[in-house]
């Protein structure tokens, strides 16, 4: 549904995006990811027809970009960071506006499925955030597009108003579309995404399936508390057993990231039992899609 390749922008002498590759397939929830800055929005404007690359290849939704005179011709729906209405009119209103002549019965329909029936008649202008989060999410579908760019759709709501937004974009994908939205809180794209795209100073770093990201990069995280002050080295000695990948100190307690559960715990234990190290408490975890990104980050 999308293909990117070696998308560059420049905004005078600010080179925001670097030579960026994306692929977007069909029927897949696309989790785009990284820090605010990084290069998100200006990608997402690009896709949806209202900026133009500096040099670089867009095919989406089956059609090049370079050959697109309205962002009508793409066929899709968007839902802006910061979706804007006319504060006079009516939930309804909206829809029948923005869905022209093709709405007509999908008003009812859409207003339902976002959850705005009981607003149906009340003026956005007095709508709250999150209602106007999923009136929007309800305005990108009423043409019944089978894509969906989202730049930011659970920002600045309240845990649940983010999900009432997953939950939508969970169901849409349901109902046979694909969807892209960008964020920088990745519990969210844990929760709901089949791919993941990480972007950093205007560069695709990693773009992989979740669960092949998981695999390849979820690691067990030993959380140790020692019932006595730790040994200088215990560091550099940790890090020498084989099933250690790093060793970090939190206050006083270790971060050990191993290779796997089982025979790792067994070498941990053994490890603090041959130094007479009593220990207070010993927990386990697994590292979270935000320290990945944190970790992939951190060389640029």
């Amino acid at each position: 549904m999308i293909t990117v390749k070696g998308l560059h922008k420049k905004f005078k002498d600010f080179h925001v995006l670097k030579g960026l590759d994306m692929h977007v397939q069909k029927g897949e929830i696309y989790g785009f990811i990284g820090h605010n800055g990084a290069g998100k929005s200006t990608t997402m404007n690009i896709l949806v027809g209202l900026s133009r690359p500096t040099r670089g290849e867009c095919t989406v939704n089956g059609t090049v970009l370079a050959n697109v005179e309205h962002p009508g011709d793409l066929h899709i729906g968007y839902l802006p960071e910061d979706p804007r209405f006319y504060s006079w009119m009516t939930a309804r209103e909206t829809l029948a506006y923005l869905g022209g002549d093709i709405a007509g019965e999908r008003i009812n329909e859409m207003l339902e499925w976002v959850g705005l029936t009981h607003a149906a008649h009340r003026r956005v202008g007095g709508f709250s955030r999150g209602m106007k989060q999923r009136l929007g999410v309800g305005a990108a579908l009423i043409r019944d597009p089978a894509l969906l760019i989202l730049d930011e759709p659970s920002s600045a709501l309240d845990p649940e108003g983010r999900s009432d937004v997953l939950r939508l974009i969970a169901e849409m994908k349901q109902m046979g579309k694909t969807i892209l939205f960008s964020t920088h809180i990745l519990a969210d794209v844990e929760r709901v995404c089949d791919r993941v795209g990480m972007i950093a100073e205007g560069r695709m770093i990693m773009e992989k399936p979740l669960f092949q990201l998981q695999r390849d990069n979820i690691r067990p995280i030993f959380e140790i508390t020692p019932a006595i002050p730790w040994e200088p080295d215990i560091i550099s000695k940790l890090s020498q057993l084989d099933v250690v990948l790093e060793v970090t100190i939190k206050g006083n307690s270790l971060h050990v990231m191993t290779v796997d559960e089982s025979e790792s715990s067994k070498k941990l234990l053994r490890f603090f039992a041959d130094r007479n190290t009593p220990l207070r408490g010993l927990s386990l975890r697994k590292n979270s899609l935000e320290e990945l990104f944190l970790q992939e980050v951190k060389p640029l």
